[in-house]
C-alpha cells in the first residue's frame, strides 16, 4: 500500500490556534503531543530525536511552512500531526520567513520510502496557495483534514 496523508493523520492530531512561544518550544511541545496522542515510548526519546534532526538542517520549507521529521527505531508505523500557530513563529526558513504551518511526521528508522513519499507529498501539497489559504481558515480539525486530503487526490499522482 502507498503511504497516504489520509491514512496517516488522524482529526485527533490536528491541533488549530496553537501558540507556542519559540521554535524549540513548538517542537518539545509537538513531540509531547504525538508521543502522548499515540501511546509512544520512550517518550523523551523521541522528542530529543526530533529535535536532533532539526537542529541539523532546518525543516521550514518556505511559504510558512515547515515540516519537522524523525526517524525512530523501535516505532512500528508513521504517525503525523499538525499544528496551526495562531502567531507566526521563526523557523529558520528557507525562504526566511515565518512559519504559521507545522507539520510533524516521525517514522519507523528503517522505513525510508514512506516517509520519503510523506515528505514529498505533503510538500507538493501545500506549495499550492489555494491550499495554504483553505488550511489557514479552516473552522476546525475536520474542515482542516479534508482539506489536506483534497490536496492530496488533486495533487499527488
Amino acid at each position: 500500500m502507498t503511504a497516504k496523508i489520509k491514512n496517516i493523520l488522524q482529526k485527533t492530531g490536528i491541533l488549530l490556534d496553537y501558540k507556542p512561544s519559540n521554535k524549540r518550544a513548538a517542537l518539545q511541545e509537538m513531540g509531547n503531543f504525538i508521543t502522548k496522542l499515540y501511546n509512544l515510548k520512550p517518550r523523551e526519546f523521541i522528542v530529543q530525536k526530533i529535535l536532533d534532526r532539526e537542529a541539523e538542517m532546518s525543516t521550514g520549507i518556505g511559504y510558512g511552512i515547515a515540516i519537522p521529521h524523525a526517524r525512530i527505531p523501535g516505532i512500528e508505523k508513521l504517525y503525523m500531526i499538525v499544528s496551526r500557530v495562531s502567531e507566526s513563529i521563526e523557523f529558520e526558513a528557507i525562504d526566511e520567513k515565518p512559519v504559521y504551518l507545522i507539520f510533524l511526521l516521525i517514522s519507523p528508522a528503517n522505513t525510508s520510502t514512506d516517509h520519503t513519499r510523506i515528505l514529498s507529498s505533503l510538500s507538493r501539497i501545500v506549495s499550492y496557495e489555494e491550499v495554504r489559504k483553505e488550511l489557514l481558515k479552516a473552522e476546525d480539525a475536520q474542515e482542516f483534514l479534508d482539506v489536506l486530503i483534497q490536496g492530496e487526490d488533486k495533487y499527488v499522482k
